[in-house]
């Protein structure tokens, strides 16, 4: 079977290499990189399941600022009052939503986080289709936070976020980006690039193309955040591996200590305008409209 860039359908890459067995490849058209996981991978299997076994599902006071301002950008698209987070983990989105006045619905495959998410009173599923309270075009939001590179299929993902949103509704979604810096300095070395849990690393174009696809209409995009800290490992020629929590953790902090203070803030915002005009930030994020009726 021809490999195909899941973002733009494109069959000509450049081969990275491997990792941990798993051969990512660079499209040569929109820049996104993938690899190929089975369907019947037993480590994949067995990931998600247990994927939040230990959280204790407490959401940091920096973060929790960052998600009460977002959550106030979406009072412009209220109309029904739902919010639907996919995927939502620890549900700092929805906690931030509710808040606001919004009903919170998730959908998770975690049996940790759908107790979580019942615990707080949110409506949750680990399967929407079958679940009635779930209303098709019957949502103004529909986040999708760290998502998208874990599925090998994104159409099915948009295409589940396009039949709940209501035309003209609002998808927020956020992924690793393929084309920051760190990405760019470290290779498959960047922790990132963890397969078979990250299996779609994207880039704007490529988000461009497959939200096209699931009837969206992109309204913008963003990147901003850089954490150096794997870099300067590499310098120093760390023999430590820095997994994804050594990562997560040590970017949180760095988020926390330019979030002290005016003149660190300042600073903050003035690096992450840096990283948005060159598109090398970290983190990729985008707002899209579902088409229809008028719209877009």
């Amino acid at each position: 079977m021809t490999f195909k860039c899941p973002a733009c359908g494109n069959s000509s890459f450049r081969r990275m290499g491997k990792k941990r067995r798993f051969e990512y490849k660079e499209c040569h058209k929109c820049g996104v990189v993938s690899t190929r996981v089975a369907e019947e991978c037993p480590e994949l299997q067995s990931l998600y399941d247990h994927y939040y076994d230990h959280g204790r599902f407490e959401i940091p006071t920096v973060t929790v600022r960052s998600l009460d301002n977002l959550a106030a950008s979406f009072e412009s698209f209220k109309r029904f009052g739902r919010i639907l987070d996919i995927g939502f983990g620890a549900g700092g989105v929805l906690s931030a939503a509710e808040r606001r006045g919004w009903r919170c619905f998730g959908t998770e495959v975690s049996p940790a986080a759908l107790e979580h998410g019942e615990r707080e009173g949110w409506t949750v599923s680990a399967n929407p289709e079958a679940d009635s309270r779930f209303v098709r075009s019957g949502f103004d939001v529909v986040t999708l936070f760290e998502v998208i590179e874990h599925v090998p299929e994104p159409d099915l993902l948009l295409g589940l976020a396009a039949r709940y949103l209501r035309p003209g509704g609002l998808l927020y979604l956020t992924t690793p980006n393929a084309q920051s810096i760190n990405r760019r300095v470290l290779q498959l070395k960047w922790s990132v690039f963890s397969p078979p849990e990250h299996i779609v690393l994207w880039t704007a174009l490529g988000l461009r193309h497959a939200l096209t696809r699931a009837g969206f209409c992109c309204a913008r995009f963003r990147t901003e955040g850089f954490n150096p800290s794997e870099i300067l490992a590499q310098v120093r020629q760390s023999k430590s591996k820095l997994g994804g929590a050594s990562r997560n953790a040590a970017g949180q902090q760095l988020n926390e200590a330019f979030s002290r203070g005016r003149g660190r803030r300042a600073l903050k915002t003035g690096v992450n305008r840096c990283l948005a005009f060159f598109q090398i930030g970290d983190t990729l994020k985008l707002w899209a409209i579902r088409r229809g009726l008028g719209v877009g």
